[in-house]
């Protein structure tokens, strides 16, 4: 039986929820006194009220108490994003974006790729921000993927932003604060709620070109805005259409990314100077390194053709190590001369190529009886198209060459392609099998076509009952997802062409040249969707009791959801296409797709009951207070129930103290609890073999090769539990004059049962710490951790390890890594807001300010992690050797301290001009620390937007010119050990931007 069966943890909360209960049951006794009111207050329910995000009682007192942070539809168009996922580089509050194409190009089919981007409010990880449209929850983007937490990565659920259009925001709301007292599950570490218009009247025309000018990207959008009342204006209907088209941009467009091998740029005199962790290229070329399956020596090819262990490299013929021809493209030595390493970046985008339709209908409606209709219908759609680079088999699945290959060097005799008998007396005239190693199929790049599409439905009613404002909506919402990558390699397929002895066979030994790569490249698919059908029902009233300061605000309500989600794997990935390698591993392990885990199909849905109210208290005239609790109850975890308590203090018309104290919660996603056991294969760093090979004498892994792809296996639980966090936040506003108003917020969050992994790499780290204690003593017998699967050890580098005073270790091969609820994390800053406002005789002056500030960033270290952190602080591990995940992150790996946002404005007549910037604060690369524990500083980087505008009348059309410039400064990333040289999860490194924006209003 689950331990978290619903009898248990529901009683415990039972006095909670009935309290929530009575409040809604008990405000009826108000309502005879609510229907005895005066006209007069009748009249002013005839005034449109405003709801913030934050509460949901209408003109709430306490509303202007809440952490807001409001961006205007003028100021995204002055800002020149595209789409929503450029806004979020420019929110101060907003952390690393890791649905970066540039960053996910190593992801393959297990990433969210395609047109997609969600927030990440103060660096908690996708998923800790509740988003929402027009004050309701958005179906999760289709396709998820995974970010670390801990020490590895762990699939991640949330709303793609990029279905929102920017050119039809009214706003968008931005609420600092922990929030799911108000809203519910995910909402930790703030809300986003973006406002659509909804009752537009007119008729707007606007296209957009754009294009860089350090390379040609051009991106083109039109958009549609139209809308008009009926029925004596008691009908609006409006209309919002969409159409966004870019080019891609490849590695090859700029000599900065051209190369993957990035120790040019590292200055002179650098500590890094020819670091090779800045050396990104790959081991896996055209040019492998083949392996004997029979004994060197057995068939005198020891010391003439390979190595001692029977090994031999290649290198296109002319490379200077080349100790004899294999044929015309192609030579061999005897391995040990180097490996011919491959450019990654010689064809692969930063950015694929799109288009994107988003389309919005709204029909308002009021009825005589005075209720209102309100219908939302809004669908989107995405195509994209990326190039990435070719692929390698992990070096868990290495694949042969028959004996009988057509174009074996080492093949029978009487085969044109068999090397001289002089050079190989020993082989027999069946041929020797061989193990490729250190290979990639790199004829061709892999390509990408991603297409999604969602749409939602909403139909809700508003009405007025007494004193009482009512509303309900039904909601239903459904996104997929299509990934169709072509140019991959078949496992089968490509073994059976590996032992095809007519001239059809693939030759590894033709550095690409007519290699016959077409008979194994199969199209890889995985299709994705998600659902999501909500009803939510609630009754406000603004004054259910009169205090002597005022009347108190209360609301009340219910909401019902089911979430689903299905993850549809290609039959290569699944298993129904089974491959079993020549270790004799097969699925669920060994995928039939080279260099793609396998993934097993996998679905899962939950409904979700919530009970929630929320009071606004005048406890004087000058101080108000915001109460607010909200229970939850889900199918598949354990039931929650959170509070929130926040109040303004305004003992003068220019000072407000504000502050919150809240609890949040997310729950366990789809993806965590009803996953299957899955294998994940990742490029991870084995530190025993480092530690070997720093500290054993080969410092520059001329012998050792010890980053790797890793197995991992998980399997999701139903174990786990949500993640809960307490939230306080602590500011001032204050409006020293007319239009000008200064806000300094502290905030913490501290955020227990953080569902994460150890980590690959700290297993290997825990590995080598058990090697270090053990020293050289019984080798033979020593265990070390068990979680850590490793194969045979290699002869020809053991020397390395007993050097170094540790014990030998083979490659690893697989390491098993659950999903768990690890320790708490904490975290502290401050923001900052100025707001200035002028008007003089030469134009109307807007000044915006925002800055955030990170103080604390952790996670606690308990159990083996701790032991990690302990080995470290003792000098046992080297300072070189991160314990990831765990201990001080800020500023760690794209957790900036400091994020700044400022805008000035100005405005007269028919001219308009702003300036933006944006500046990201520095941050170190850990994996990049040198061993004296020196970091690597990511300097800090500011850009600039500049624009220019022109409004005049066309044939009596209102018509407004645009000149824009994005990076005015062209200012470029700077350098880090990436993929494409900068750190991507936070730079961009596009350079200077241009766009002329023309707009017609009819």
């Amino acid at each position: 039986m689950n331990k978290y069966n619903k009898s248990v943890s529901t009683q415990a909360k039972l006095t909670k929820v009935a309290t929530a209960v009575a409040l809604v049951l008990s405000s009826q006794a108000f309502a005879q006194q609510v229907e005895n009111d005066t006209e007069a207050t009748q009249e002013d329910k005839a005034v449109e009220r405003i709801t913030v995000v934050g509460s949901n009682i209408k003109n709430a007192q306490v509303s202007e108490a809440l952490a807001v942070s409001v961006i205007g539809a003028e100021e995204i168009g002055e800002l020149g994003v595209e789409s929503l996922d450029d806004l979020l580089q420019l929110i101060p509050e907003n952390g690393q974006n890791f649905m970066s194409e540039a960053e996910n190009i190593s992801g393959g089919v297990n990433s969210a790729r395609g047109d997609v981007g969600s927030y990440n409010l103060r660096n908690l990880g996708t998923g800790n921000t509740l988003i929402l449209l027009n004050g309701r929850r958005m179906v999760n983007s289709a396709t998820y993927q995974t970010e670390e937490v801990g020490g590895s990565f762990v699939p991640v659920n949330s709303a793609n932003v990029n279905m929102i259009p920017v050119f039809g925001l009214d706003q968008v709301e931005v609420l600092r604060d922990g929030a799911s007292a108000i809203y519910g599950a995910d909402a930790v570490a703030g809300v986003v709620n973006h406002v659509v218009k909804s009752d537009f009247v007119g008729f707007n025309v606007s296209a957009r070109y754009s294009d860089f000018e350090n390379f040609s990207s051009p991106a083109q959008r039109l958009q549609i805005e139209w809308g008009q009342d009926f029925n004596d204006g008691r009908t609006n209907v409006s209309f919002f259409g969409g159409f966004y088209k870019r080019d891609r941009i490849n590695s090859q467009d700029d000599e900065r990314w051209a190369d993957s091998d990035f120790r040019w740029r590292i200055p002179e005199g650098s500590p890094w100077a020819g670091d090779t962790r800045f050396r990104n290229d790959s081991a896996n070329s055209l040019y492998g390194q083949f392996d004997l399956i029979t004994r060197a020596s057995g068939v005198g090819v020891n010391g003439t053709i390979t190595d001692n262990a029977g090994e031999f490299e290649t290198y296109p013929v002319g490379d200077p190590r080349c100790q004899y021809d294999i044929n015309e493209y192609i030579c061999g030595a005897v391995d040990g001369q180097g490996l011919y390493r491959y450019n990654l970046n010689a064809d692969r985008d930063l950015r694929s190529k799109m288009d994107r339709t988003n389309l919005f209908l709204f029909v308002n409606h009021e009825f005589r009886n005075g209720v209102e209709s309100f219908t939302e219908v809004s669908y989107y759609e995405s195509n994209t198209n990326l190039r990435r680079h070719p692929t390698a088999p992990f070096s868990a699945v290495k694949l042969r060459v028959g004996a009988e290959n057509y174009y074996n060097p080492l093949g029978p005799c009487g085969s044109p392609n068999r090397l001289p008998d002089e050079l190989i007396p020993g082989v027999p005239c069946s041929g020797l099998e061989l193990e490729i190693d250190n290979y990639r199929f790199a004829e061709i790049p892999r390509i990408v076509n991603n297409d999604g599409d969602s749409y939602r439905f909403l139909q809700g009613f508003r009405g007025v009952w007494g004193m009482w404002d009512w509303e309900g909506a039904f909601t239903h919402s459904k996104a997929t997802k299509d990934d169709l990558t072509s140019n991959r390699v078949s496992n089968n397929l490509m073994a059976e062409a590996l032992f095809d002895p007519t001239p059809n066979a693939y030759n590894p030994f033709s550095g690409g040249v007519n290699s016959n790569i077409e008979r194994a490249l199969i199209d890889v698919y995985r299709k994705s969707e998600t659902e999501l059908t909500m009803f939510d029902f609630k009754m406000a009233n603004p004054a259910i009791y009169e205090l002597p300061a005022g009347p108190v605000g209360f609301v009340a309500g219910v909401e019902y959801r089911e979430e689903s989600f299905k993850d549809d794997r290609d039959p290569r990935l699944d298993g129904t296409i089974v491959f079993t390698d020549y270790q004799g591993d097969t699925y669920p392990f060994v995928s039939d797709v080279v260099n793609s885990s396998p993934t097993p199909d996998s679905s899962g849905e939950r409904d979700v009951t919530s009970l929630f109210t929320e009071f606004q208290i005048p406890v004087l005239e000058t101080l108000d207070v915001q109460a607010a609790i909200r229970y939850e109850d889900f199918s598949d975890t354990i039931s929650t129930t959170v509070g929130k308590v926040a109040f303004g203090w305004s003992p003068t018309d220019m000072f407000m103290l504000r502050g919150s104290w809240s609890e949040a919660f997310r729950a366990p996603n789809l993806v965590t609890i009803n996953e299957s056991i899955v294998a994940r294969n990742n490029t991870r760093t084995d530190y025993a073999c480092l530690y070997a090979a720093e500290f054993g004498g080969d410092p520059n892994q001329d012998e050792l090769d010890c980053r790797n792809s890793i197995q991992r296996v998980a399997q999701g639980s139903d174990q786990l539990v949500p993640e809960e966090s307490t939230n306080t936040n602590l500011g001032i506003v204050f409006n020293p004059i007319d239009d000008l108003t200064l806000t300094v917020d502290y905030w913490t969050i501290e955020k227990e049962n953080t569902i994460g992994l150890f980590g690959e790499e700290n297993h290997t780290l825990l590995d080598l710490v058990m090697r270090l204690e053990n020293g050289l003593n019984n080798c033979d017998s020593a265990t070390f951790n068990a979680a850590v699967e490793r194969g045979e050890i290699d002869p020809g580098t053991a020397g390395f390890y007993e050097a170094a005073g540790i014990c030998p270790a083979g490659t690893i091969s697989q390491i098993t890594d659950q999903y768990a609820n690890l320790d708490t994390r904490e975290l502290a800053g401050f923001d900052i807001g100025i707001y200035y406002t002028l008007d003089s005789e030469v134009g109307r002056f807007s000044f915006k300010y925002n800055g955030s500030f990170l103080e604390k960033f952790e996670q606690s270290a308990g159990g083996d992690a701790a032991v990690l952190v302990e080995a470290q602080e003792s000098g046992v591990l080297p300072a070189s050797f991160p314990v990831t995940g765990f201990a001080d992150l800020i500023g760690r790996d794209g957790n900036q301290e400091q994020r700044h946002s400022a805008r000035v404005s100005w405005r007269k007549n028919a001219y308009a001009a702003s300036l933006t910037g944006n500046r990201i604060g520095s941050f170190y690369q850990s994996s990049l620390t040198l061993d004296d524990g020196t970091l690597y500083v990511i300097p800090a980087m500011t850009t600039y937007n500049a624009t220019f505008d022109y409004t005049t009348l066309i044939n009596e059309v209102d018509t407004r010119f645009r000149f824009g410039i994005v990076n005015l400064f062209d200012e470029r990333a700077p350098l880090a050990d990436g993929y494409f040289g900068f750190f991507s999860d936070a730079h961009r490194d596009y350079g200077r931007q241009f766009y002329l924006d023309v707009s017609a209003r009819f």
